[in-house]
């Protein structure tokens, strides 16, 4: 056997264009094995493309896939892409084949590998099927989609520039051909422009989890849909044939930046605070826990789920206009949804209008055994903004009552229900789910904060006002991304000493509560606080809360707590 370290002498471009062939020279160079092809090779050829494409800027020459551009079938392409259904299908493929020359006897192997196309080497050369040198493989199939609400900035990190792909996907009808109708119904976002594709992963990749965030670099192919075809459909599909993969972290946010260093966290807090507060019309109170908010991500420690705070800012102006699409038509609103969009990767609108409720499907349903997407089948770390501001009077039908129970089971246990054929299952998810509602909300949120009257009247005025809000350059929001999802990020741990002095703390505000005949701090509070301690500590950069941050998140909960109307001071969560 050859050296698995010898690798073929083809340019970058070479491996973009022909990516096929290389692989071929690849196979020719090391000897066939029946054991060896089906996995060490496929080994062999991840490392080996890695290696090429292990420089950004060699990453960066191959291109982006998108239906809404003309990519030539055969070339090498990159999909950053969720994976909205990991177990669409499988496919017996036969990777090398002993192939005869019917004129001349001659027998050789046909290697196809990354591509649907079959053995041949012309007319007079057909498979020996009864060889033992034929080796088989199975393809694992998933059906991936662009990321639901990617921003436009994070697209930008794709190396796609903001006009081409605006223009790309103004060409892309999601009715336009036979796969994108099929397809529709597997995309999160009814109506929402996006690219979609089938994956096909070798051994020794699988298919990744659903949901889960993916770059993929791979030969693109119109190919077989085994799925469509056992329907009757025999249209060819968008393939994407992986030659590897990985999962998106945070390091590919803001790559281009150098590293967060420790002593850099109070400058980016302060600067994100203030750009919040500018947001909402100079409410600082409110855009510390913005910041908060969108700091915060559920971790699971044994069978607790800590650090999650779904907000809900309330005495927003309330929606004039009735929503037809998963669009804001609240000016208000859409200036909140925007603000967001420019420092998250991934942030999705939910519009509680009536009609919308009521006709669309918030879950995932695979009970007629093809997985259809729901509106919550999102990307970990997605920010959901919940309109409550459009919900006028009306009814609102069985369908709608489940996606608002399924919004609600979101925001309080972070799961959302997958139906299958025999019974539902809970998924994890990890959402930062943001509710904008004029008076008291419909849903129980984690933290409630009423926004000041000033930012009231600020966002009754928009865009107006907000012509006034001096925006920052690309650089400074570039450092605001970064810093928010490093800090969201980081490792953390409450040390014993700390969580002494809150317990001591604790009772005796509850002793002091009790003997002044007041409401006693509720376990419910209690953890609010030291949630709200915990995301104080992060924006710090600090891996562990310090008796400074708790002292912070007490006096913050106190101004909280002193903007509810008097109506409501006694609701904890308020």
């Amino acid at each position: 056997m050859a050296s698995m370290t010898q690798t073929a002498p083809d340019s970058t471009t070479e491996h973009i264009r022909a990516p096929l062939a290389v692989i071929h020279k690849l196979f020719s160079m090391h000897t066939v094995e029946t054991d060896y092809v089906a996995t060490d090779f496929g080994k062999l050829a991840q490392s080996h493309f890695q290696a090429v494409f292990a420089d950004r800027q060699a990453l960066q020459q191959v291109p982006v896939y998108d239906q809404g551009r003309k990519i030539t079938p055969g070339t090498l392409v990159r999909f950053r892409c969720m994976v909205q259904d990991p177990a669409y299908g499988e496919e017996l493929h036969l990777a090398v084949a002993r192939m005869t020359n019917t004129a001349t006897g001659e027998e050789r192997c046909a290697f196809s590998q990354y591509t649907d196309a079959e053995h041949g080497l012309g007319a007079e050369w057909e498979v020996d099927y009864g060889a033992a040198a034929n080796v088989f493989t199975e393809k694992e199939v998933a059906y991936c989609v662009s990321v639901p609400g990617q921003s436009a900035w994070a697209r930008g990190v794709d190396n796609v520039s903001e006009s081409a792909l605006d223009s790309a996907l103004e060409s892309l009808s999601l009715s336009g051909d036979g796969n994108t109708r099929a397809g529709a119904d597997k995309y999160p976002i009814p109506g929402e422009q996006h690219s979609a594709a089938l994956v096909k992963f070798y051994a020794p990749s699988t298919a990744p989890r659903v949901s889960s965030v993916i770059d993929v670099v791979g030969v693109y192919e119109l190919g077989a849909n085994t799925r469509a075809q056992e329907a009757g459909d025999e249209t060819a599909w968008p393939c994407i044939h992986a030659i590897y993969h990985s999962e998106v972290h945070v390091d590919d946010v803001a790559s281009a930046l150098p590293a967060l260093q420790p002593e850099d966290f109070a400058a980016r807090r302060a600067m994100c605070v203030e750009y919040v507060t500018s947001v909402l019309g100079g409410d600082d109170l409110a855009a510390q826990y913005v910041l908060l908010h969108l700091l915060s991500r559920t971790v699971r420690v044994q069978d607790a789920k800590v650090g999650k705070l779904s907000l809900n800012l309330v005495n927003v102006p309330p929606s004039t206009q009735p929503n037809t699409t998963f669009a804001f038509n609240n000016p208000a609103s859409r200036w909140i949804g925007d603000s967001v969009s420019q420092l998250v990767p991934y942030s999705v609108r939910v519009p509680f209008d009536l009609k919308l409720l009521n006709k669309s499907s918030f879950v995932p349903n695979a009970e007629q055994g093809d997985l259809r997407a729901g509106v919550l089948q999102l990307a970990a770390g997605t920010a959901l903004v919940c309109d409550e501001t459009c919900l006028n009077e009306g009814t609102l039908d069985e369908r709608g009552v489940r996606n608002l129970h399924a919004v609600q089971t979101a925001i309080l246990d972070q799961s959302v229900t997958y139906q299958f054929p025999f019974q539902p299952v809970e998924m994890p998810t990890s959402l930062r789910i943001l509710v904008l509602s004029a008076g008291k909300s419909i849903l129980h949120s984690d933290c409630v904060v009423h926004i000041s009257d000033a930012a009231r009247r600020f966002l009754a005025d928009v865009p107006a006002s907000a012509a006034d809000v001096r925006p920052l350059d690309p650089m400074h929001m570039e450092q605001l991304r970064q810093y928010i999802e490093c800090a969201r990020h980081l490792e953390f741990g409450i040390p014993q000493a700390v969580s002494d002095v809150i317990s001591t703390e604790y009772a005796e505000l509850r002793r002091a509560a009790h003997e002044r005949g007041e409401p006693m701090m509720s376990q419910e509070e209690l953890a609010l606080t030291v949630t709200v301690a915990r995301l104080i500590s992060l924006g710090k950069g600090q891996a562990e809360l310090s008796i400074e941050s708790w002292n912070e998140a007490v006096a913050l909960e106190l101004r909280r707590k002193c903007r509810n109307p008097p109506a409501s001071k006694k609701q904890t969560a308020e």
